[in-house]
């Protein structure tokens, strides 16, 4: 019987021990993710209204060249022309695909820790053909859903921290997760320009493309 006991008392012993470390081991984690993101806002140095931001261009970034009622700009018909000056033949059909992944670059932006970011409108993709046709409304959506998603994801990253302090990350990082969203500045335009005013007009060599 004593023997029995005293395997069981260092069985109880040995386990209190596991979960000892198991516990310390989470705490440092969390003090660690405590410390990296305070690291990684600490922006002190600079006014508190100061902007730290990304860019893109609609041409470079969008892709998406004929998606959802898109016209034809300029880029699109030159990049496919024989002889272009584009030495490897590269074009913007896909680029990088931001407009089918804006909520994924959205959120790349966010994990960066930015709060503000510069894009350019294709005006082929809200007028296909300039000022001779249909508003495009699928074009007008993804801008709109665009600045959405940038000024709501302070948020979004609001809500999740709450969900998380829920679960098990409690509420220490909570407070840390805390953020504004991304503010938008839109170029009005930015090297694309609808095709159908390039041939009517020769682009912006007429004023009568405004």
């Amino acid at each position: 019987m004593d023997i029995s006991m005293k395997k069981l008392h260092i069985s109880f012993f040995i386990l209190l021990q596991i979960l000892f470390f198991f516990l310390l081991n989470f705490i440092s984690c969390e003090l660690l993710i405590i410390r990296q993101s305070l690291k990684k806002n600490n922006l002190s140095a600079f006014p508190s209204n100061f902007l730290f931001g990304t860019a893109s261009s609609a041409y470079q970034y969008e892709g998406g060249y004929l998606a959802d009622g898109k016209g034809l700009n300029n880029w699109d018909v030159y990049s496919h022309k024989p002889g272009n000056l584009v030495v490897d033949g590269s074009n913007g059909d896909i680029a990088v695909d931001h407009y089918h992944r804006y909520l994924e670059d959205i959120d790349l932006m966010h994990s960066l820790g930015v709060n503000s970011y510069r894009f350019s409108i294709s005006w082929a993709r809200i007028l296909p053909k300039g000022r001779f046709g249909e508003i495009n409304e699928a074009g007008i959506k993804f801008y709109n859903n665009l600045i959405d998603g940038l000024l709501l994801k302070g948020l979004f990253a609001f809500l999740e921290s709450l969900f998380l302090s829920f679960l098990h990350i409690g509420p220490v990082m909570f407070f840390f997760t805390l953020s504004a969203g991304i503010e938008p500045f839109v170029t009005l335009t930015h090297i694309d320009f609808p095709q159908e005013l390039e041939d009517r007009y020769g682009s912006w060599l007429s004023p009568e493309s405004q």
